[in-house]
């Protein structure tokens, strides 16, 4: 087999579980790539799938300075010995255009490799820094994130959005990149229904990105009228006491802690409702996992969710932050299990024809083919 367009993929941590993250999509990815992947976790590990290595240096601390020096100086090397012996990468591929496209962009120019960077959300967005408590630095934050953005799409020559208009605001961009909008890499074949649970579920981090007070808000106006139902907030929330404050004790709602990805099958496969209420959401993997579990979903109108949620055909729409319109798509639904049963398998047909595996790395092989090749020069 000839090798082929050799890419390095450059994936910030912590990753806790190469083989859950990375074994399928390589091996589906050496269809037509072969080359390396740069990531970091919990620990040092080399391993190899299909035809892509996976180099995960330790990192203790999460988005750590030594991770971002590492990415650097082994990034440098691994493209410096490609070079020097006279087989260098075709693409040089980011997980997003902050601190990997950064890397990236610097990289690429020393080695003159093609960029392609992924967009995974909207850094424009003033939801995304909510959580930081000064404002000050919610405003520095929020500047040296758009800015390094602006920086690295101006010199990608692909660019993979989630949704239309994603990067919109960056626009004109010099180099003319190769922009496609499709969904990113979910294997969801292990999700499937596990019957239902009168649950409402949401997963997801952190509180005011993800609308956590949004949902425990449409919840308690919801709950008098249908006592048999509970409401579980899953995911990680250090600050136990702030979850509390809006929770008041409520005795149908409460928190799970965050588990191992290969326990959200079970979570997701037995819950009766999933809702996704987010401020901001590039797109929001959790709903194709609900999606492929026949699960009536719930999202909010925003970003890129419209993208995965037909309203009204295989789940329900609400209006950014209006506990008021959410709590009346909850109330629709739990009082209507036939509805339920209907958008939930409308879903899951949806997720079969659209979402399988074998269809994103179509789109995927064709999107970097497409970046690799040579841009036409305009003589008018």
């Amino acid at each position: 087999m000839a090798e082929g367009t050799k890419i390095f993929f450059l994936s910030p941590g912590p990753k806790y579980n190469l083989e859950h993250v990375f074994s399928n999509r390589c091996e589906m990815l050496s269809r037509d790539f072969h080359g390396t992947v740069l990531t970091a976790g919990p620990k040092s590990q080399r391993v190899r799938y299909g035809r892509i290595d996976i180099h995960c240096i330790a990192e203790n601390k999460p988005r750590s300075l030594k991770s971002t020096l590492g990415f650097l100086v082994l990034g440098f090397r691994y493209l410096y010995r490609a070079r020097k012996h006279g087989k260098p990468y075709d693409l040089f591929i980011t997980y997003d255009p902050l601190k990997t496209g950064l890397l990236g962009a610097i990289l690429c120019r020393i080695f003159d490799v093609k960029l392609v960077t992924e967009v995974n959300g909207d850094y424009t967005d003033d939801t995304i820094y909510m959580d930081i408590d000064n404002p000050i630095k919610r405003r520095l934050k929020k500047f040296s994130m758009v800015n390094v953005e602006r920086y690295v799409l101006k010199r990608a020559d692909g660019i993979k959005v989630l949704y239309d208009d994603q990067v919109e605001s960056f626009k004109p961009f010099p180099r003319n990149p190769f922009i496609a909008r499709f969904q990113d890499f979910v294997d969801a074949n292990r999700f499937v229904n596990l019957g239902e649970n009168k649950i409402v579920l949401i997963a997801g981090y952190p509180f005011w990105v993800k609308g956590v007070d949004v949902l425990i808000e449409a919840f308690k106006i919801v709950s008098p009228n249908y006592p048999e139902w509970k409401l579980k907030i899953l995911g990680h929330y250090p600050n136990q006491e702030f979850l509390e404050q809006y929770i008041q004790g409520h005795p149908k709602i409460f928190h799970h802690p965050p588990v191992d990805p290969d326990f959200m099958p079970e979570h997701i496969g037995s819950c009766g409702i999933f809702v996704l209420a987010s401020r901001t959401e590039a797109m929001g993997r959790v709903l194709l996992e609900s999606m492929a579990a026949g699960k009536p979903r719930i999202g909010a109108r925003v970003g890129g969710i419209p993208t995965v949620i037909e309203d009204g055909e295989d789940g329900l729409l609400f209006e950014k932050a209006s506990s008021v319109d959410l709590a009346e798509k909850l109330e629709l639904l739990m009082g209507d299990s036939s509805l339920r049963k209907k958008l939930g398998e409308k879903a899951r047909d949806r997720y079969l024809r659209e979402f399988q595996p074998d269809y994103y790395f179509d789109l995927l092989s064709r999107f970097y083919k497409e970046c690799l090749k040579e841009k036409k020069v305009d003589e008018s």
